[in-house]
């Protein structure tokens, strides 16, 4: 930043808000989860830089009040959390009060300066349970607002939320009188639900998936390493690998065989790692953003939870990979919404039946935002290197050693897709996990020239 101090600091007042206080979420659980137990989970806060674009000119205080509009839609955005009288978390939305907004002069450098302070200077202080749950600055030229920086600690959103805000942000900053979504889905009405007998009928039949999931076993994704950690590190490695071939294949990959093209990314992931290791079976970790039905997804607060998936692949070809990845990718979403201590009292159960049940070795976040909320000149994403260099998506992908073996995201943007591998060098080692993600990129873009790759296609292609 070339300035050390903001010219000003703003406040934008939500007297007369909704508010109340309610337990938590099983989605707001599991992050309350990651904040108390391991400290490292503060630092995974979730930012969103808007560049405005250049028909797109608001004043500091046409601005100040699109924030306030949003600010009093979504109660997330007001969001504390403790414990009640009874030891019990609790969420607490206020009623009143003011977000602080600085006011900064764009910085000389532009974007990465804005950049900088939003990875550094705005979360310098870590996100706290009882902390105010956002931070805001404008960057301005004069009265003119170029730029805003917001910054969100983990439990307030996730990847969806944060879409639902910079479109509502963006319309809002077009037209005050933008038509939004009337009455969102509040934090409150899901808790309700879950809460309710439907809801625990929900989270009691996700049980019954994850008994069978719990009882897959977990192979080692790289039977042929060595076993070195990298003398001059932690023992981690990361990897970034961006490619427009992957955007443009995996969309007519996807046409072709009518699915997801996040389908037909993990299935590509699976067949590359079956054709190194002759593994038949894959036991894999992924998120899933719980948006189905049509009022969760107006809500700002966090619905993603992770589940895991087994997919059968051997003796496959492509195609027959990429259905056998739908086939198994259906129940996983229909169960990743559920009570993370039911979980954690099945695993329980389990350990005393039969041992630690097995953790997959590979884990797979594909992004959870709204489909059309991913390009970086919109202002969500990043490009991948910025990404990985200081967004909260690298803070999430932290191995543990002995058990996350391989850690991929991936994320479709406007020109190319890109991977973050962070891999456990005990596991695999850097120029595997770079051959494997050369093998993806060619499987796809084969697949996508009409060839359709058999059993032995994909072993010549991916297996060495």
């Amino acid at each position: 930043m070339d300035a050390t101090h903001p010219a000003d600091v703003r406040h934008v007042p939500f007297d007369g808000a909704s508010h109340g206080a309610n337990g938590l979420t099983w989605s707001q659980a599991r992050f309350r989860h990651m904040m108390l137990d391991r400290p490292e989970g503060r630092h995974v806060y979730v930012p969103l830089h808007l560049s405005l674009p250049e028909d797109l000119r608001p004043g500091i205080d046409a601005t100040l009040r699109c924030l306030r509009t949003v600010l009093i839609r979504h109660d997330a955005l007001r969001t504390t959390y403790g414990v009640n009288a009874a030891g019990d978390p609790v969420q607490t939305v206020a009623a009143a009060g003011a977000l602080p907004v600085e006011i900064w002069p764009v910085p000389e450098t532009g974007a990465a300066g804005v950049h900088r302070y939003l990875y550094e200077g705005m979360r310098e202080k870590l996100f706290t349970l009882d902390a105010f749950p956002l931070r805001a600055a404008l960057f301005t030229d004069g009265d003119t607002v170029r730029r805003v920086a917001l910054l969100f600690s983990p439990i307030t959103l996730d990847d969806w939320g944060l879409s639902l805000v910079k479109e509502e942000l963006l319309a809002l900053l077009r037209s005050g009188d933008a038509p939004l979504t009337p009455h969102p889905w509040q934090p409150a009405q899901q808790y309700a639900w879950e809460q309710s007998p439907e809801g625990r009928r929900r989270s009691e039949s996700a049980m019954a998936y994850w008994r069978r999931q719990l009882s897959l076993p977990a192979p080692p994704l790289f039977s042929d390493h060595d076993g070195a950690a990298p003398s001059d590190s932690h023992g981690f490695h990361e990897t970034v690998f961006e490619s427009p071939a992957v955007l443009r294949a995996s969309r007519e990959v996807a046409v072709r065989y009518r699915t997801s093209i996040y389908t037909v990314l993990t299935a590509a992931v699976l067949a590359a790692l079956s054709a190194r290791s002759s593994t038949s079976h894959h036991h894999f970790g992924t998120y899933v953003h719980n948006r189905f039905a049509p009022r969760s997804r107006t809500m700002v607060g966090p619905l993603s939870q992770s589940v895991t998936v087994g997919v059968e692949v051997g003796g496959k070809s492509f195609g027959d990979v990429v259905g056998a990845t739908a086939q198994a990718l259906l129940p996983a979403y229909r169960n990743a919404a559920y009570d993370l201590g039911a979980l954690d009292a099945l695993r329980e159960r389990l350990r005393e039946e039969r041992g630690e049940p097995a953790a997959p070795r590979l884990f797979l976040n594909l992004t959870n935002s709204k489909a059309d909320s991913t390009v970086p000149a919109s202002g969500t994403g990043e490009p991948m290197e910025e990404l990985v260099a200081r967004s909260h998506f690298r803070r999430i992908a932290e191995p543990v050693a002995g058990w996350t073996d391989l850690y991929l995201g991936i994320r479709p943007y406007a020109d190319y897709t890109g991977f973050f591998a962070r891999g456990d060098g005990r596991a695999v080692s850097r120029p595997v996990v770079e051959t494997l993600l050369r093998g993806i990129e060619t499987l796809l873009v084969v697949e996508a020239a009409g060839r359709r790759l058999t059993p032995a296609d994909v072993r010549a292609i991916a297996g060495t």
